[in-house]
């Protein structure tokens, strides 16, 4: 079973790591340090959300992030991928912005980590 939780700080290095490889894919043109400040400022703005196993939170799956309640990336490892965890996290990081209950109301911010030194 796949457990939907709010990121932890334990999280971020996977979150900034994905992300930065995932931009680095898309973004060619633009200095890869350029492209890491990019991805680290929007990461700390953002409210991040992760897909783990329910057996061991701390095997991610996936994780998607919003600003606003406006989702901005949505990642899911590829071997699971097709498997409705993306449409999950998405629903879950836009839900939170009007869900004044819990964790899921607050916009957390979450330091993304050193992600110039990614390679």
């Amino acid at each position: 079973m796949i457990r939907i939780r709010p990121a932890r700080e334990s999280d971020a290095a996977y979150v900034a790591a994905t992300a930065l490889k995932q931009a680095s894919r898309f973004v060619r043109q633009v200095d890869r340090d350029e492209l890491a400040l990019v991805v680290r400022a929007m990461l700390s703005s953002s409210r991040i959300v992760v897909a783990c196993s329910e057996a061991d939170e701390d095997t991610l799956l996936g994780w998607a992030a919003a600003i606003g309640g406006v989702p901005w990336f949505v990642f899911v490892t590829r071997e699971l991928r097709a498997n409705g965890i993306g449409t999950k996290l998405r629903l879950e990081v836009m839900r939170g912005r009007n869900d004044q209950a819990g964790e899921r109301g607050a916009h957390r911010q979450h330091d993304a980590g050193d992600v110039s030194s990614l390679g």
